[in-house]
């Protein structure tokens, strides 16, 4: 692939390394539904970690957060998965010019099709920002499934509602991470062979 640049000399080559830009918009699909799911869960959570029932609400407002907790858990959303990277190629990158070169062997008949990259430093931040996200999210969920699973026995509501109460709060705080900056995507357009 090769994208041909201006230098009057020779130019200069960095090594670059790029990974598909559909990889890319994959990824940042799944943090789309990742970040879905976590403000899905948020107001499950925020109704645990807000002001506590009157005297006599324990109960009524348990049974409440256990249904919303359940109406959410009931969507079926696979988990998604950001263990495996994309596979990369390396390129070398002409800071004069912006000239883009990757070598590949010759098989005698030469395709030249546009291509979408990006860099794949910026991917692997985006990749490593969706595994944490990922992290809230299963904090979330691991949340929510404790309130829909557990029914406090007789005269424990109030007991469970603050124990849960504490976990919200952390599980909010813990999510209020999801205000990250997008990421900087940079896509080099390149020829391969």
């Amino acid at each position: 692939m090769k994208r041909w640049g201006t230098c009057d000399t020779a130019c200069s080559e960095h090594r670059l390394e790029l990974v598909g830009a559909a990889e890319f918009d994959a990824l940042e699909v799944g943090r789309s539904a990742v970040r879905a799911r976590v403000a899905a869960c948020r107001p499950v959570a925020e109704a645990l970690a807000g002001p506590e029932p009157g005297p006599d609400g324990w109960q009524a407002a348990y049974r409440a957060t256990q249904r919303a907790a359940l109406a959410v858990l009931s969507r079926d959303e696979p988990p998604a998965d950001f263990d495996e990277p994309a596979e990369h190629v390396t390129t070398w990158w002409c800071a004069e010019c912006g000239g883009i070169d990757a070598p590949q062997p010759c098989l005698g008949i030469c395709v030249w099709r546009p291509s979408d990259w990006v860099n794949r430093t910026g991917y692997e931040a985006a990749r490593s920002r969706a595994a944490g996200e990922r992290d809230v999210e299963r904090t979330m969920v691991r949340l929510l499934r404790r309130v829909a699973s557990v029914t406090p026995r007789e005269g424990s509501w109030e007991r469970n509602w603050r124990a849960l109460h504490a976990e919200a709060r952390e599980a909010l705080r813990v999510s209020a991470s999801l205000a990250a900056p997008a990421p900087d995507r940079r896509t080099a357009h390149a020829d391969p062979a």
